[in-house]
C-alpha cells in the first residue's frame, strides 16, 4: 500500500491535481508532435516525386488544449495549373489543416465559449486556468474577427442563392413570426459618430424568427420558442431586409409560409417588410407599454390607455389621448408628451391591434405540440443575445469587432455557432486516411529495434523518470515518489 503524507510535501490536493494534469498534457503533446512527423514521413515516400519537390523542413507549432505542440514539416515546391511555382505543405493538405494562428479547431471552440461569455481579457485568463494552453486577449481578439469575417462572408452567400431562388429550408410552417430591434452601442476611435444628438453610439439591429412556442418540459407552464433563428450586424435597412430573408429561407421553405407576423418598435427599417402578400406588422407590447408610461403622467390614465391599447381599441384609445391633451392644455411639459405619444401610436397605428385580435389574419391550425402565443420576447432576446455581453459595463467598440461579435452571437442564439466552427476549421480525417495513418505506426513501432542502414522511421523515444532535470516543486517530488512504488504500467485511469 501506497503511503505518503501529502502534507508532509507541504502539497494539497489542488497542486497535485494540476501537476498530474500538465505532466499528462506534456506526454500528449509529444504525441501528438510524433504522430503529425510520421504522417509527414509517410507522405514523402507516397508523393509523386516529379511533382512535388522536397525542399527541406520548416519547424512549426501549433497551439492546442493540451499546450503547444512543436513538430517540423516538410516543404515542397510545386508548379501550380496556372505553371506557376509555389510552395506547398503536403501535411497541412492531407489533414485539411485551417487554422487561425497555429491554433486548433479545439482551442478555438474555448476561446469562441468564453467570449462569448466575458470579456477578451477575462476569457484569456479563463483559457489558461481551464487548459494547458496560455493565451493573450489580443490572440482572443484576433480570432473572434476571424470567425465573424467568415461569417460575413458566408451570410453573402447566402443573400445571393437567395436573390437567384436557389435557397430552400428544410423546415416548414403556415405562420412565422419574426421580432426585431436594435441595440445602441457606444463606439470608439473613427468609428464613433460626432454630434450630440448620437451621443458616440450606433444602432446595431437583431431579428430572430421562430415558428410557434413549446413547452419548456412536458409538465412545465413555461414556454420557449421553437426552432428559433437570428442574425445581427450593422446594416442599412435594405441590406438588413436581405440578411433576415436570406437567413429565414436557409431554414425554413418560404413557398409553405402564408402570414408572417412582423413585431418591432415601429423603427422604418423594422418596416421594410410591409406590403408584402401575407406580411403584417405588430408594434411590440413592451414598447408600447413603455411609450404610455413615459408620457402619461397620472397612473390611473396610464393604466386606463394601455388596457385599450392591449384589447386593440385603437381609435378610442387616440381619442382618450386627445381627451387627455385638452385636460392638460395648461400644462406645456404634459401636453408636449402627450402629443409624442399621440404622434407614435399614429405612425403605427396598423400594428395596435393584437394580430390575434385581427379578423384580416385567418391564423392557421398550430401543429400538434406548438402554440401560437403573444408576441413579445424581442426584450429580452435583445438582453440574452447581445446587451450581456455587449453592454456590460463601461465597454466601446469599434464597428468592425462589434460587428463580427455580434454574429457569433446571433449564430449561438440559433445554435449553429460551432457547427460553422467546425465547417472552416476542423481538421478532418477520413476513415481511409486514419486507417493507413494507423498502419504507417504500427509499422514504425515494430520497426524501432531493428538494424538498417537508411531508417525512414522515427525512433520511439525511451525517457527516464518524469521532470528528469527539471526544477523540482513539491507536486513533481510527490509524482517522482509515488512512481518509484508503481510502474507506469500498473497506473490505471478509472
Amino acid at each position: 500500500m501506497l503511503d505518503i503524507s501529502l502534507n508532509e510535501n507541504e502539497i494539497n490536493f489542488k497542486d497535485l491535481e494540476a501537476e498530474i494534469y500538465k505532466l499528462v498534457c506534456e506526454e500528449a503533446c509529444k504525441i501528438m508532435a510524433q504522430i503529425l512527423m510520421e504522417i509527414d514521413d509517410m507522405l514523402l515516400e507516397k508523393r509523386d516525386k516529379k511533382e512535388y519537390r522536397c525542399k527541406g523542413k520548416k519547424h512549426t507549432n501549433i497551439k492546442t488544449i493540451m499546450g503547444t505542440v512543436e513538430f517540423d514539416k516538410r516543404i515542397y515546391e510545386h508548379i501550380n495549373s496556372e505553371g506557376k511555382k509555389e510552395y506547398v505543405y503536403l501535411l497541412d493538405e492531407y489533414l485539411k489543416m485551417d487554422t487561425i494562428g497555429h491554433i486548433s479547431t479545439n482551442l478555438i471552440e474555448k476561446v469562441v465559449e468564453n467570449v462569448t461569455e466575458m470579456s477578451y481579457r477575462e476569457a484569456a485568463k479563463n483559457i489558461e486556468s481551464l487548459t494547458n494552453q496560455s493565451i493573450s486577449h489580443a490572440t482572443a481578439w484576433n480570432i473572434i474577427q476571424k470567425i465573424g469575417e467568415k461569417i460575413a462572408e458566408l451570410e453573402k452567400q447566402d443573400i445571393k442563392l437567395f436573390k437567384e431562388n436557389k435557397l430552400r429550408g428544410e423546415k416548414e410552417t403556415k405562420i412565422l413570426f419574426q421580432e426585431m430591434d436594435g441595440l445602441w452601442l457606444s463606439m470608439q476611435g473613427k468609428d464613433r459618430p460626432k454630434g450630440k444628438k448620437s451621443r458616440g453610439k450606433k444602432e446595431i439591429k437583431l431579428a430572430v424568427a421562430y415558428d410557434g412556442w413549446v413547452k419548456r418540459s412536458p409538465g412545465s407552464n413555461e414556454y420557449i420558442t421553437h426552432n428559433k433563428i437570428a442574425c445581427a450586424g450593422f446594416a442599412s435597412s435594405k441590406e438588413f431586409k436581405e440578411l433576415v430573408d436570406a437567413t429565414i429561407a436557409k431554414e425554413y421553405n418560404i413557398d409553405e409560409i402564408e402570414i408572417k407576423i412582423i413585431n418591432g418598435d415601429g423603427a422604418s427599417w423594422i418596416k421594410e417588410s410591409l406590403g408584402e402578400e401575407g406580411v403584417y406588422f405588430q408594434l411590440d407590447p413592451f414598447h408600447k407599454s413603455q411609450a404610455v408610461i413615459r408620457n402619461v403622467e397620472n397612473k390611473k390614465d396610464a393604466h386606463k390607455l394601455m388596457k385599450m391599447l392591449d384589447e386593440g381599441k385603437t381609435e378610442e384609445s387616440l381619442e382618450y389621448i386627445a381627451k387627455l391633451m385638452i385636460e392638460q392644455k395648461d400644462d406645456e411639459k404634459q401636453m408636449k408628451k402627450l402629443e409624442k405619444l399621440y404622434n407614435y401610436l399614429v405612425a403605427n397605428k396598423e400594428g395596435i391591434k393584437p394580430y390575434q385580435k385581427r379578423e384580416e389574419i385567418k391564423i392557421p391550425e398550430a401543429p400538434e405540440g406548438i402554440e401560437y402565443k403573444h408576441l413579445g420576447t424581442m426584450e429580452n432576446n435583445i438582453f440574452d443575445t447581445l446587451a450581456s455581453r455587449m453592454n456590460a459595463g463601461k465597454m466601446s467598440w469599434t464597428e468592425k469587432g462589434a460587428n463580427n461579435l455580434a454574429k457569433i452571437l446571433a449564430l449561438k442564439t440559433s445554435g449553429k455557432l460551432y457547427s460553422v466552427v467546425e465547417t472552416y476549421y476542423n481538421v478532418i480525417i477520413s476513415e481511409e486516411k486514419l486507417a493507413e495513418i494507423k498502419k504507417e505506426i504500427e509499422l514504425s513501432a515494430a520497426d524501432v529495434n531493428k538494424k538498417q542502414k537508411k531508417a525512414k522511421t522515427y525512433h520511439i523515444q525511451r525517457g527516464g523518470m518524469p521532470f528528469e532535470g527539471c526544477a523540482m516543486t513539491n507536486g513533481r517530488k510527490t509524482i517522482r515518489e509515488i512512481l518509484r512504488y508503481k510502474c507506469l504500467s500498473e497506473l490505471k485511469v478509472i
